[in-house]
């Protein structure tokens, strides 16, 4: 708990001038006021360190979010600042291709599966689309299947409600599949018989795969001719260092890499098999970015990954998560809420979800919930993003504040209202995500 009710007077100020400037006064939309209950919530934060950030009314919070997943290792990690300000007094970015770029190329290819050859891009939306490119040439088809989320680029994003300003005609080349379904792929694949480029997917949703689903999903796409690319942004790096490819031992053709494997500096990358990867020179299949080897991004990899390769370190994060989720499952049914609130996600990416019960949806539960966890000193979305930093003291504290949440969010379903509990605004996010 918190020693005093926090203050955000001066984020409530900030907010004023960057809705001026920018739309919804952020860069991304997960990180906008609209997903925290404004008022009763932090709104921009000026620095942190460890599991630890600071907003600019000078409260600390323990943050479970990490930037949306970016900040594998901890905020100002010594290790990873001390290889950005080494390669720093070098430079940043120069007129031709740096001796940096080739050792962490040579590195990505000894620990991502089937990493045969890489291309840096910086964020995740340029691997992803980068990845369909290439399926797209080196099979010489237009369709794309999806399951997952993919980015801001018009192939993907034309799937989606969210889809102002993309033209119609794209919607007819993205094909979107349920997760842990074959039947409804093998359907599909009927259905587009030789036109498919590639099935593209998150390969970690929600609880996680069925047994051998990875594995059954590459011989459909195999039998087919299209390629199987991994979305590994959110994964790689966060449940092992090759992500979901390497957990449950599937390669798949190609796969996109981004948020945690430079510590919150921005590079992402896509990787696969030598003869696809090469259509890049050999058939000009157009993949070219001015800052895709940027230093100080390469650097922080670099660093990022000699840590996490560490014997033991996921390890010791998954065993933390599974202490989380265990806590919360014995607060959800001790509360007797399970038909409200309920864990979702593998460890140690995984946390809370809310349904809606009454007349409450799931976004007056979530809102409830960030409130009062908010209250306790503690930044979540309800899933987590463990770090490096995170420890059991912090566990113990998130179970103990996430109980005292499950309270409020059961005094809101009993009454089957909100008034008098929600006392900050109702979050309205863009996604909803797993």
């Amino acid at each position: 708990m918190m020693e005093k009710a926090a203050q955000f007077h001066a984020s409530d100020d900030l907010l004023k001038r960057a809705l001026r400037v920018t739309p919804l006064g952020a860069q991304t939309f997960s990180k906008s006021y609209r997903y925290f209950p404004r008022g009763n919530a932090p709104l921009f934060l000026e620095k942190g360190d460890g599991c630890r950030v600071w907003d600019v009314d000078g409260n600390c919070f323990v943050d479970y979010i990490c930037a949306l997943g970016p900040v594998t290792v901890g905020y100002h990690d010594e290790r990873v600042d001390a290889a950005v300000i080494e390669q720093l007094e070098k430079g940043i970015s120069f007129s031709q291709p740096t001796p940096i770029e080739v050792t962490l190329a040579e590195k990505l290819t000894r620990v991502l599966p089937g990493a045969e050859m890489v291309r840096f891009v910086k964020n995740g939306s340029d691997a992803t689309t980068a990845a369909v490119r290439l399926a797209r040439a080196h099979t010489e088809r237009d369709v794309v299947f999806c399951c997952g989320y993919h980015g801001m680029h018009d192939w993907y994003i034309c799937s989606t409600t969210n889809d102002a300003g993309v033209p119609a005609a794209l919607s007819e080349m993205t094909v979107t599949f349920p997760y842990n379904d074959i039947a409804a792929l093998k359907s599909l694949f009927l259905q587009y018989k030789d036109r498919v480029a590639c099935v593209i997917m998150e390969p970690i949703q929600g609880d996680g795969p069925q047994d051998g689903y990875h594995a059954e999903l590459a011989d459909v796409d195999n039998e087919d001719g299209a390629l199987l690319i991994f979305d590994e942004v959110v994964s790689g790096f966060r449940y092992a260092l090759g992500g979901a490819s390497e957990l449950f031992d599937v390669t798949p053709d190609l796969a996109a890499y981004g948020k945690g494997m430079a510590n919150g500096l921005p590079l992402s990358v896509v990787v696969g098999r030598r003869d696809v990867m090469e259509l890049i020179a050999e058939k000009a299949v157009f993949i070219s970015t001015t800052f895709g080897g940027e230093a100080l991004s390469i650097a922080a990899a670099l660093a990022t990954i000699e840590i996490l390769e560490k014997p033991g370190v996921y390890k010791t994060l998954r065993d933390l998560g599974d202490k989380m989720l265990l806590g919360l499952e014995e607060s959800i049914s001790r509360l007797n809420i399970g038909g409200t609130v309920a864990t979702t996600g593998l460890s140690p990416h995984a946390g809370v979800k809310f349904e809606a019960s009454g007349g409450l949806d799931y976004l007056d539960l979530t809102s409830v919930f960030e409130q009062e966890m908010i209250r306790d000193g503690i930044l979540t979305y309800g899933i987590t993003n463990l770090n490096t930093s995170h420890g059991e003291r912090e566990i113990e504290r998130y179970v103990a504040a996430a109980e005292r949440a499950f309270s409020a969010i059961k005094k809101a379903v009993d009454s089957n209202t909100i008034s008098g509990i929600l006392t900050g605004a109702k979050i309205e996010p863009v996604f909803r995500r797993n």
